[in-house]
């Protein structure tokens, strides 16, 4: 698809090194679009700027910068800078896992899921990168993401919302893709406390069931998780028409 639009966003800033990696990963895909925001903005969820003022820069041909949060560029990318509408929105590529509760805290998988709100095929690229790792392996990261997007995603039903997780490993060493569930982990010592304030961060202890991204990361697979935009919980809806009807 010569023509094919992607906008392109992160909640890691718009220098970051991962998704300099993924523009040019994708630069021969299409008309890549970059829409990140000015500084870090990791942690931010689906946090959007409402009646307040937001500057974009333009540092380049078809690259800006919002001093806003994810959310807040993908929807400046769609309704201010783009003179149509994209066919893909793609975030990251993050320095850092998404998995499990993640993806309600991440900025990453935020403004894919924005793109997604709108009906536009979208997907969350992470590297999952730890403390103890030599080397970050942006590069095979963004091989493996341009794959999943020629592959899979532009192949997907409309609004379609992917969150990819990547080893980090060589590309040769990666040993495949897996579709997979969230998995799900609690934190221990969540509040550290200081002189006179506090700090929440804690150590995650990960349920590592099978079939789950986490799974799939350890065993050197990418883990690639659809995600429903719908929270509705249907069996809960169920037995709650159920309890209120013998109320009735």
């Amino acid at each position: 698809m010569e023509d094919m639009l992607i906008l392109l966003s992160n909640d890691d800033g718009v220098e970051a090194d991962g998704i300099r990696h993924l523009e040019d990963a994708l630069k021969n895909m299409g008309e890549v679009v970059v829409v990140a925001p000015t500084t870090q903005m990791s942690a931010s969820s689906h946090a959007v700027t409402l009646k307040k003022p937001l500057y974009v820069k333009k540092i380049s041909q078809n690259k800006y910068s919002v001093s806003g949060t994810p959310a807040d560029c993908v929807i400046t990318g769609l309704f201010y800078l783009l003179d149509r509408e994209p066919d893909l929105v793609l975030s990251g590529i993050n320095f850092g896992q998404n998995l499990g509760e993640d993806v309600f805290y991440s900025g990453t998988v935020a403004a894919a899921r924005e793109g997604a709100l709108y009906g536009i095929r979208s997907a969350a690229f992470s590297l999952v990168v730890d403390s103890g790792d030599d080397e970050t392996n942006f590069y095979s990261a963004s091989q493996i993401a341009k794959d999943i997007v020629n592959n899979i995603l532009v192949n997907m039903p409309e609004g379609i919302l992917l969150n990819v997780n990547i080893p980090n490993l060589p590309y040769d060493k990666i040993k495949g893709l897996r579709i997979t569930k969230l998995s799900s982990r609690r934190y221990v010592d969540v509040v550290k406390r200081e002189k006179d304030f506090i700090v929440i961060g804690g150590r995650p202890v990960w349920n590592i069931d099978e079939g789950t991204d986490i799974a799939s990361i350890r065993e050197g697979y990418v883990s690639i998780t659809p995600l429903l935009k719908d929270l509705t919980d249907y069996g809960k809806k169920r037995e709650l028409e159920r309890l209120i009807r013998q109320v009735d």
